[in-house]
Parts: structure tokens; sequence; C-alpha cells
């Protein structure tokens, strides 16, 4: 029985223009693939990303630096309800599809300091899959032991954390694109997706995207994903889950996609 962790991207499942609007059709679709692998014996993790419900406001009250003055408080606040309302649409999603979602809130169960993780109480997750829920987290603000106070834990760690502590057989984040390439394939049609990633193409990545947003934008997203493949995650791949890539890579059929190797 595999287990997989599903990153689903926050401008996959959300209008990342548009403050608080979520993309419904991209969000059935994801949850539906993810139970149709569930209902033949799989086991998932489901960690979302923030997108236009949390990003604005992290970035608003530059939560990225910590608690830099009271209006930081504010910030932490209305952050930390943005993302627990995408949280429930997801659930909700779940739900309607008859799934059975759990979710797992990481603003109280991990601890933070100087923005790496310092602990996190890794059974709920462990029990929630062995009672047969599919546990739910998500990128949030959560504390940190460091004169921060706060600091900003992205979906992309928690995910690449978690495949790594529970010793999952896939990692996959889904995008709202195929896969990664060197150009942005909404400018430029005709850009390559890069079917194999290896440190040499992160490189010219890094260049080609820097970072953009409060959680570290693509780089640091792929950066998550070296260090899961590194620590012995079999497959580590970036998709898109239009036509039902999702479910092609969950049941380890041919999909088109991003996959992460060494050179």
């Amino acid at each position: 029985m595999t287990l997989s962790v599903v990153k689903f991207g926050g401008s996959a499942i959300t209008v990342k223009d548009r403050p608080f609007t979520v993309r419904r059709g991209a969000l059935r679709s994801m949850c539906s693939q993810v139970l149709s692998h569930v209902k033949r014996g799989g086991k998932v993790i489901v960690v979302h990303g923030g997108g236009s419900f949390g990003h604005p406001l992290a970035t608003r009250y530059k939560l990225d630096r910590g608690l830099i003055s009271d209006e930081s408080y504010e910030g932490v606040a209305l952050t930390r309800l943005a993302m627990r309302r995408l949280n429930e649409e997801v659930v909700k999603e779940f739900v309607r599809l008859r799934g059975r979602p759990y979710t797992i809130e990481p603003s109280s169960s991990f601890v933070l300091e100087e923005s790496n993780i310092k602990e996190y109480f890794v059974q709920s997750v462990e029990v929630a899959l062995e009672k047969g829920f599919v546990p739910v987290l998500y990128g949030d603000v959560v504390l940190d032991a460091s004169r921060r106070g706060v600091a900003i834990l992205s979906g992309d760690t928690i995910a690449s954390f978690l495949a790594l502590r529970l010793k999952a057989d896939k990692l996959i984040y889904v995008l709202d694109v195929d896969g990664i390439y060197l150009e942005d394939p909404k400018k430029r049609p005709d850009a390559e997706l890069v079917k194999f990633l290896d440190r040499g193409i992160l490189e010219e990545i890094k260049v080609a995207a820097p970072d953009s947003d409060a959680t570290g934008g693509l780089v640091k997203k792929i950066e998550e994903a070296f260090n899961a493949f590194r620590g012995g995650v079999k497959v580590v791949c970036f998709i898109s889950w239009r036509r039902k890539n999702l479910l092609k890579a969950l049941d380890g059929l041919n999909f088109k996609g991003t996959v992460i190797r060494e050179a």
C-alpha cells in the first residue's frame, strides 16, 4: 500500500489575482482524483497552499519578517483566519465527494526556530491515516521560538517534511501548469517543459524565476522537493491536475510533468 503526499498549489486552487476566490472546478477535480486513488487502497496526505487567501495578507503585514510591530499581531490573526477559510473550502469539497477529510492545523502542531522546523506532533497525521481519514494540512503562520515570534511555514515545506518523516513513496506538487519550465508558459506558449529536473537545471531556474511571494516562490518549492528526493522519497514530481494527470501520477501510470532525478 503506497503513501503519497499531494500538495495542492495555491495558484492551482485559487485565482491568484482575485483575493479570496476559489477555482471550484480545479479544486473539485483534484479532490476527486485523490479520492479515486484512496478508493483503490492508496493512502494520501493533502497539503494546500495559500494562493489568493493567505499570501496577500502575509505580504501586506510583512509576516516573513516576524513580529515587527503591533500591526503584526493583527496580521497573524487575519492571515490564519484566511487560511482556515480556504481550508474549509477544501474540506467541504472532499465532503461533497463523500471523502473523509481531517484537518490538522499546522499552527497548533508545528513550532519553528529561526523559520526552521523545531518540533512537530507527527502522530496526529499517522493516527488519522490509520483511521481511514485523508489528513489535510496547509501553509500558515506558526509560532517561532526565536526572537522573530512567528514565521511563515509554507505548504511546500510541510509536504516535503511529512514525505520524509512518514517515508512516503511519492511527493506530488500540483501546479496550474504541466510542470517546471525555464520560461513562463503563460507568456511563452512555446516554452519547453522540463521533463527531468536535476541540480544543473535548478541553477538555470534560479536565474529565470526569482522568488516572488511570501513563501519563497518556485525556487523554494523545488528546493523542498530536492530535499525529499535526497532523503529517500522515490518519486517527486510537478504536474497539473488536468486530464486526470494527478490520478495517473498517484496510480503510477504514465503522466505528464516534471520528475526530479540526480544528474
